[in-house]
């Protein structure tokens, strides 16, 4: 009932008006005391939050609320907070608990790293364990090792392609062929591997035996390859029939390269030497300086391209200068002559100091740097791109020899060598 729309009377007696204020006053406390009741309520439930936040037991995301151009509220601001570092840790939790045996954290950590870098969707970014980086380290600067005796280059499906061997190699006695594919050693898997990691698989300890899976053409053939120790150079050299040309071959660009170059040369001429053939067919590349320090001695130039960073920044190769060979010479390339090795095609064909004889070369014109991470493991990531010294880049389309020759599996002679000598011949 609704006190304050009654009618009063005209005339009210002092009862009616006592019960009438006794009314109103009772009103006046049901309105107050609902009041108190609902402030207290929130007061409540204010503290309550403020508690269960304190704890944990649930989280208030500011981010809910936003709505992003999509209209999916707060949907990529979850995501995003989500981080892969805690995910990861929440895994690694799971597995240490509830796996049947024992987690191989170390295996399974560095298997988390190869996946990462490789995540970037570049074949020459590459995560090394601290052993395989150990392996990388020996081969950079042409320490000795023990292994097979293959010189490989990977490829998409097959494995890695085999492209040539050592001195004295126990692969090519046992068998393998250039040509062939190795797609598992001792068990392992090579094939979507990277040229470093494959070979680390192939090395190990003297005596032992690498037990190779190989494909050749539609074939698959097995073989028990000895490892043993190969004190690796990366020149050879030779003097050829004719009495006069020299030969040189380079295999690879390590730290010692450019002063095995040098004495294999100074040898050379000291044998009547009066023209050369330098073959850098199947060298896949390697330390970028020391091309440059084979450079100055064929073209001596003081500029041999550039690299080009991602910032908009670039680098010169830088030469030397210091006097070119007094002798012609012919380069010979082949589809596996790469990156390295094609620095130094692109400036002898700028520089048009000698000519380049063979096929069109791989087509690598990027450069890797390696970085060492405080556990001893590594990562090898693209930094640039490479230009000749015209300012033409080689990526993914090689470099056009002078003069086309291809060497086919049916030919029964060296015809890009025998081109070479032609050309040498003509001058």
């Amino acid at each position: 009932m609704d006190f304050d729309n009654i009618q009063s009377p005209t005339e009210l007696t002092e009862e009616q008006k006592n019960a009438i204020e006794l009314q109103r006053k009772m009103q006046k406390t049901v309105i107050l005391s609902v009041t108190a009741g609902v402030a207290v309520t929130i007061g409540l439930g204010i503290i309550t939050m403020l508690i269960l936040l304190h704890f944990g037991v649930f989280t208030f995301n500011k981010n809910a609320f936003n709505k992003d151009k999509n209209n999916e509220s707060g949907k990529a601001a979850d995501i995003a907070d989500f981080s892969a570092d805690q995910k990861l840790d929440e895994i690694k939790t799971v597995m240490s608990d509830f796996y049947f045996s024992d987690a191989p954290v170390i295996n399974a950590e560095d298997s988390i790293c190869k996946a990462y870098v490789s995540s970037y969707g570049d074949q020459y970014s590459v995560y090394y364990t601290a052993d395989e980086y150990k392996e990388l380290s020996a081969s950079i600067e042409g320490e000795s090792f023990f292994g097979i005796g293959v010189r490989c280059r990977e490829s998409e499906n097959d494995g890695v392609a085999v492209i040539g061997f050592s001195n004295n190699s126990p692969a090519q006695k046992a068998g393998l062929k250039e040509g062939d594919f190795i797609i598992e050693a001792d068990g392992q898997s090579l094939i979507g591997l990277d040229t470093d990691t494959a070979i680390g698989h192939l090395r190990g300890e003297e005596g032992t035996k690498a037990h190779l899976k190989v494909k050749r053409e539609e074939e698959v053939l097995e073989f028990d390859v000895e490892r043993v120790r190969l004190d690796e150079t990366s020149v050879s050299s030779t003097m050829l029939d004719d009495g006069i040309t020299g030969y040189i071959r380079i295999s690879e660009f390590t730290n010692k390269t450019a002063d095995q170059f040098k004495e294999d040369l100074d040898s050379l001429k000291k044998d009547n030497a009066k023209r050369l053939v330098i073959d850098l067919r199947n060298n896949t590349g390697g330390v970028v300086s020391t091309a440059l320090n084979v450079l100055d001695v064929i073209v001596s130039e003081d500029n041999y391209g550039e690299m080009r960073f991602k910032d908009g920044s670039s680098g010169v190769f830088k030469g030397e200068g210091s006097g070119r060979i007094d002798m012609p010479y012919a380069l010979l390339v082949n589809g596996y002559t790469a990156s390295a090795s094609e620095i130094v095609t692109a400036s002898v064909k700028d520089y048009e100091t000698g000519k380049v004889i063979g096929t069109k070369t791989f087509g690598k014109g990027i450069t890797q740097r390696v970085k060492k991470l405080s556990d001893g493991s590594a990562v090898k990531y693209t930094d640039a791109q490479m230009y000749s010294p015209k300012g033409e880049t080689w990526h993914e389309k090689g470099i056009e020899p002078d003069t086309f020759v291809e060497l086919k599996e049916s030919d029964t002679e060296d015809v890009q060598l025998n081109a070479a000598l032609e050309y040498l011949n003509s001058l």
